[in-house]
């Protein structure tokens, strides 16, 4: 792939329904560049070892992983979780592939929720691993599948390693961004229960930043900023 070759950012993060902090962080863990081209930024393509795959691949399969561990430890080890099952349809051996270039990033449920997950819209229910762009030949088997997510699931969870800054990462895009938070929002970004982050003073300082009550009709939000 011609190393001048790049992908916006942006458009990366809307395809995928990553908030800015994820995206960053999926891009520096793979090593790659982001550089400003006027009024946008965009990923250098090449400037990631991608074991031989195309950077498309190679960042729809992190993204993959991503939502599903915190991590991104087996794509860049170039571990790889793509394999095909011949089996039969109407009497006929027909290949089903499975694996990353059958799945759909943005149905994969993250283990952390987001603030925001699309920019400019709002977050769409998501469920699990599912197959796309299913044909007469290539047909979803259920037990190959199942031991396809099986595997992404119980190969990283013991070393899988959650961001410890993911949360500041999220406060401080919500402060940039201007989004006004539900109490669930920042109770699971606080690890604290609704109930106890709905009792809680207008005002209060937590890991580093201050949240303020906001009226939003009948609604009560929260207004995130930054403290010295």
């Amino acid at each position: 792939m011609p190393a001048d070759k790049t992908i916006d950012l942006h458009e990366f993060r809307k395809q995928y329904e990553l908030p800015a902090a994820s995206a960053r962080a999926i891009l520096e863990k793979l090593g790659y560049k982001i550089e400003k081209v006027g009024d946008s930024h965009k990923i250098i393509c090449g400037s990631a070892r991608t074991f031989g795959k195309d950077d498309e691949y190679y960042l729809k399969h992190a993204v993959l992983e991503f939502r599903r561990t915190m991590d991104v430890s087996k794509t860049i080890k170039g571990e790889f979780f793509e394999y095909e099952e011949e089996t039969e349809l109407g009497g006929k051996k027909v290949v089903a592939a499975y694996g990353v270039s059958k799945m759909n990033p943005a149905a994969v449920a993250p283990k952390t929720p987001s603030l925001k997950r699309t920019p400019n819209t709002p977050p769409a229910p998501a469920a699990g691993i599912v197959p796309v762009e299913q044909s007469t030949s290539a047909l979803a088997a259920p037990d190959a599948l199942t031991a396809l997510v099986a595997a992404l699931t119980q190969a990283q969870a013991p070393t899988a390693a959650t961001d410890p800054l993911l949360p500041q990462k999220q406060l401080k895009e919500a402060e940039e961004q201007g989004y006004r938070i539900t109490s669930q929002q920042l109770a699971e970004l606080l690890g604290m229960s609704p109930q106890t982050i709905s009792s809680k003073k207008s005002g209060f300082i937590k890991l580093g930043f201050m949240y303020e009550k906001v009226k939003e009709g009948t609604s009560t939000l929260w207004k995130v900023s930054q403290v010295d």
